[in-house]
């Protein structure tokens, strides 16, 4: 009898969370596709966005926070996953509107998410063009790259750029040739590429006040030949070198009276702790940048989606096909979901629906529903979030439903 009433108590409890939750949800979701739709936070200076890589819907959520945000005057530098020279770059397309650069640079992003290189990808970057076009000079989206350099074609070419009144420069002349040798790879770990950029490191260091009158381009120098050097080092840690970047950027650009929109995976964006190593934004909140208030972080979340998985390629390292997931890959899987993730199908509006988690007396600051990752036969996260909840590490959720996978950029004839 004694337990039947203790089950009896569990199961009334249980449905009482749930409900509360429920209720919850209802009161604080928002349609994203509606054209009144507004996303405003309260006293922000950086928001993030993420979610699982290679799903197409994601990119039409991220442009409708991006839109609404700078119909707000709320939004100064958009920050990808992407490098200072990348970022460069991009800043250069939304000048010129130039696709071929797009492209290339398309294929460059994907040397960090390779579910990134895209006609998505290409297509957000299309639409940010025409978004930025329509803006005022001084509106107009900035990009900022802090990210680590896992391929070398831009930063060579930005380096190239910074240099370009120097004349009869040994060092200089064979970094250009290295663009121009389509034999050779420009990735980390190619030993002719990296001796050559080595060779020019060492030049540069030794010349740089007499080779190089212009202080920004010096500035910009240090900055791409430090990151450059990380990949010489036995180990890298992405998340310190993420942070390094920001901190050095931040005092140069003053990006601290700036608002921040950030499009990152989901680790990077956690503002707590969850294996005892931090993320980016936890560095930022633990650092003292940013108050935790003044961080907020949205993931996204896929229901009946797929995911771009894996491109394919011949032994000559050329694009054959690609591969797709739907439900291993998209977290929500009888082998692997995340927690919670029912309520919020439950309560969407549309394929696209916000849900914010972080209002006072919120349900969610009791439990670790849409962090905790439920693995078959595996403790993925759950002892690690031992007393914790969600709300220690995002603000607002997204159901992105019905998503189709993104496509290589290799398909786009």
């Amino acid at each position: 009898m004694k337990l039947l009433l203790i089950s009896i108590c569990m199961i009334f409890s249980f449905s009482v969370v749930a409900q509360s939750k429920s209720q919850y949800l209802k009161k604080h979701r928002e349609n994203l596709r509606e054209t009144n739709f507004e996303f405003s936070p309260n006293n922000f200076k950086i928001i993030g966005f993420g979610a699982l890589h290679g799903s197409s819907k994601t990119y039409q959520a991220e442009f409708i926070l991006i839109e609404r945000l700078i119909q707000q005057n709320r939004l100064n530098y958009y920050i990808p996953e992407t490098n200072f020279c990348q970022a460069h770059f991009f800043n250069k397309y939304l000048k010129t509107g130039d696709e071929k650069l797009l492209r290339k640079l398309v294929l460059a992003f994907q040397s960090i998410v390779m579910q990134e290189g895209t006609i998505d990808t290409y297509e957000h970057w299309k639409r940010l063009k025409r978004l930025n076009d329509n803006l005022p000079f001084n509106k107009k989206i900035k990009v900022i790259g802090f990210d680590v350099i896992n391929e070398y074609e831009f930063p060579i070419k930005h380096i190239l750029e910074l240099t370009k009144e120097v004349k009869n420069w040994e060092e200089r002349d064979k970094l250009k040739k290295l663009l121009t040798n389509t034999t050779l790879s420009l990735s980390p770990g190619d030993s002719i590429t990296e001796n050559k950029l080595k060779e020019f490191a060492n030049s540069y260091k030794l010349n740089k006040e007499k080779l190089i009158k212009n202080s920004n381009n010096i500035q910009s120098l240090n900055h791409i030949i430090t990151n450059i050097e990380y990949n010489f080092q036995t180990k890298r840690e992405r998340e310190k070198i993420i942070y390094r970047n920001f901190s050095i950027l931040s005092k140069r650009y003053k990006l601290k009276s700036e608002k921040l929109f950030f499009k990152y995976g989901y680790f990077h964006l956690h503002k707590a702790r969850e294996h005892n190593y931090p993320s980016f934004f936890t560095r930022l909140i633990e650092k003292q940048d940013y108050t935790k208030q003044e961080v907020i972080t949205v993931m996204g979340y896929l229901t009946k989606s797929k995911v771009l998985w894996d491109k394919l390629y011949d032994q000559s390292g050329n694009y054959k096909s690609y591969t797709i997931e739907k439900g291993y890959g998209i977290s929500d899987y009888w082998k692997e979901y995340f927690k919670g993730i029912r309520k919020l199908k439950k309560n969407k509006l549309s394929d696209l629906t916000l849900f914010q988690l972080s209002s006072e007396n919120s349900p969610y600051n009791s439990d670790t529903d849409l962090i905790e990752l439920k693995m078959l036969f595996k403790d993925y996260n759950t002892t690690a979030l031992k007393g914790k909840h969600t709300t220690q590490f995002i603000d607002y959720a997204i159901l992105i439903s019905n998503s189709e996978e993104q496509v290589p950029i290799e398909e786009l004839k």
